[in-house]
């Protein structure tokens, strides 16, 4: 699991320099291809620990490794999901289908990409943690003459790095990232994409919010309540979103000698990842991002519309393709696409993202399969189900326009839901639209094609047996009622009074959730361990805290201007508890306390009418700057007393 560069940049960009950069390099090339990694990083992984919830349970070592390694890293890694003649097969099939330019080598792309993007990475055979030893590639000019602005920050975009990297190893130690029982079900690579994309929206959430306590971590007690708020306001939460959900489509995701498709599906990953994380804290907290841990996405598509993975499923159709075909067709490599997938092939077809997502936004299902005959010719067939009859036509509509597009394809015959086409290189392909069901043909030469008939009657659509299993336990009418609706899918509950309008009530597994007038009135959200409340949409009174980070956060009135509470833990050694108090933003009164030490107390601003300071070093009080201080200055042990009328020293006592 790696960090690209470009997410670290915008990320860093927007929360410190409101600039796209890109920091110097990280240190000096070492001899070795792998090395220890020299600093201390006991602060990253608690900073990490408290924000997921949970304790490493085993060293994590951390390396920094050269060009040369990360190469060597990304053949072995392609090796085991590919071995042997499979990597060649499969790159015939992303050639085929448009993932990877004629005559590229896969092996050579995942190496340009892995070298090139990643800023860091988290090694899931050895359980280690790499840094690139050296400086990667700039990919545009703003990037480059943003350097010396960053350039003071290079240390702290290591820790960063990884604090991206110890959630991936975190997460690891609970919930495997290369789980041996997912991998063997191989019910589809599109569901492995999506715990990708999950995994990685994780560890980009928890690296944002990592980025208040390791960059104020010599003055946390003034700044850190003020930075945490600021990264979770809810105009930062949609600019940050934004940035976020479209940065695949950004230039930036490009990586020099990669295609686009394959550098665009990569990104992909931390823009949806990133949202649906998101989505789930702010409604259900860790124990909701634990939730889906323990239940992982079945496809991008749940990824992508969140409102898919919980509340009310949509699962995707099973679809199988035969292994063997009539006259000597075996099937030698196979991929389902997803919804991610199809948006990238679409989208960079057309030269037009937003258009791809538009056509992929209904896939209910795919399955596409290289065969190879004795006489070494190829067959594709792709087989793919859609949520409805028009986003079914639309995509089999646009497979032709992106043939015709690409390939130079032209239509030879169209009868009734055929439509059939050749190319100049002498390839051939038809496709059939059957309602929601789309079937695609493709073969070397046209001839090869006489059987697909035949073949289609062994092409197996299955609607997933939990569709069965929830339409038995709901009532239609009940669930459409404008009244009062009610609608179960496996755990999840909802109840609605008035479409929702009046009251709607959620329960789950984990908790339960409320909402009255829209949240005009009122709106809950409540776990074992999460609790956040707002009254009049937050603009009156609201609560938001996590028993398993020590986080709570209380306001009143809009931008919590009447009172604000904020409370928690810092990663030190020992850990402790920052509390901060404030009305009026602090010109009324502020009181913080830091856990060891330091309590500072102010009415008025700076403490115009009271001040109280209570440190390890110092105590003083002051009314309208009149008062006594205390202080014991080390290392020669020297006692001082002071007075001050009116904020002028007029008595000292040493």
């Amino acid at each position: 699991m790696n960090i690209k560069n470009e997410l670290l940049e915008l990320a860093l960009a927007f929360l410190l320099t409101g600039t796209l950069a890109k920091a110097g390099p990280l240190t000096n090339t070492p001899a070795a291809d792998k090395v220890p990694y020299a600093r201390n990083l006991d602060r990253i992984k608690r900073t990490v620990e408290i924000l997921r919830g949970k304790k490493f349970q085993r060293e994590v070592p951390a390396f920094m490794v050269s060009a040369n390694e990360m190469e060597a890293i990304s053949d072995r890694d392609l090796e085991k999901d590919y071995p042997g003649e499979a990597l060649t097969n499969y790159q015939a099939l992303m050639i085929w289908m448009d993932m990877l330019p004629p005559g590229a080598d896969l092996k050579k792309v995942e190496q340009d990409l892995f070298v090139g993007a990643a800023a860091g990475f988290y090694d899931t055979d050895t359980k280690e943690m790499c840094i690139p030893s050296f400086s990667t590639s700039l990919t545009n000019a703003l990037k480059k003459t943003a350097d010396k602005k960053m350039e003071q920050f290079s240390a702290a975009d290591d820790d960063i790095i990884f604090a991206h990297e110890f959630t991936h190893a975190l997460e690891d130690q609970y919930w495997p990232l290369d789980d041996p029982n997912e991998i063997t079900r191989q019910e589809s690579t599109d569901r492995g994409e999506a715990r990708s994309f999950l995994a990685e929206g994780s560890a980009t959430r928890l690296m944002i919010e990592a980025v208040p306590a390791l960059y104020t971590q010599e003055d946390s007690e003034r700044y850190y309540p003020q930075f945490w708020n600021a990264i979770h306001a809810g105009i930062c939460e949609f600019v940050l979103g934004g940035l976020l959900q479209n940065i695949w489509k950004s230039p930036d995701a490009l990586v020099p000698g990669v295609p686009e498709q394959i550098a665009r599906s990569e990104t992909m990953e931390y823009s949806y990842g990133y949202a649906f994380c998101s989505r789930v804290m702010r409604h259900w907290g860790l124990d909701g991002l634990d939730y889906f841990c323990d239940h992982p996405p079945a496809s991008t598509a749940q990824i992508i519309h969140p409102e898919k993975a919980w509340e009310w499923r949509d699962l995707p159709e099973r679809i199988t393709l035969p292994q063997t075909l009539p006259h000597d067709w075996k099937q030698v490599s196979g991929e389902c696409l997803g919804e991610a997938g199809i948006s990238i092939i679409l989208g960079c077809a057309f030269q037009n993202l937003n258009r791809g997502a538009q056509l992929a936004g209904g896939w209910e299902g795919d399955r596409a399969a290289l065969y190879e005959s004795s006489g070494r010719q190829h067959l594709l067939i792709w087989a793919s189900s859609w949520d409805s009859d028009l986003a079914a036509a639309g995509f089999a509509s646009a497979w032709i326009k992106q043939r015709q597009a690409l390939h130079k394809a032209t239509i030879v015959r169209q009868t009734g839901e055929w439509t059939e086409w050749t190319q100049p290189n002498g390839r051939a392909g038809k496709i059939n639209q059957n309602q929601r069901q789309v079937l695609i043909y493709e073969a070397d030469q046209a001839l090869a094609l006489g059987d697909s008939t035949t073949w289609a009657e062994a092409i197996g659509f299955a609607h997933p047996p939990e569709n069965a299993l929830r339409a038995a336990a709901n009532s239609t009418l009940l669930r459409i009622n404008p009244l009062f609706s009610w609608q179960q899918d496996a755990d999840y509950t909802i109840s609605r009074s008035l479409w929702g309008l009046l009251s709607r009530h959620d329960r789950n597994s984990i908790g339960k959730a409320d909402r009255l007038l829209l949240g005009l009135l009122a709106e809950s959200h409540r776990t074992a361990n999460f609790h956040k409340w707002e009254l009049g949409w937050s603009m009156l009174a609201k609560h938001d805290s996590d028993s398993r980070r020590g986080l709570s956060k209380t306001g009143l009135l809009p931008w919590s201007v009447l009172y604000s509470q904020f409370t928690a833990e810092l990663p030190d050694e020992p850990v402790r508890t920052l509390s901060h108090k404030s009305s009026l933003w602090g010109l009324a009164f502020s009181q913080t306390a830091d856990g060891r030490y330091d309590q500072n107390l102010n009415i008025l601003p700076a403490g115009i009418l009271f001040r109280k300071q209570v440190g390890k070093d110092k105590t003083a009080s002051y009314i309208l700057g009149t008062g006594f201080s205390r202080s014991h200055r080390a290392p020669l042990a020297r006692n001082q007393t002071q007075f001050r009328l009116l904020g002028i020293p007029v008595w000292t006592k040493r």
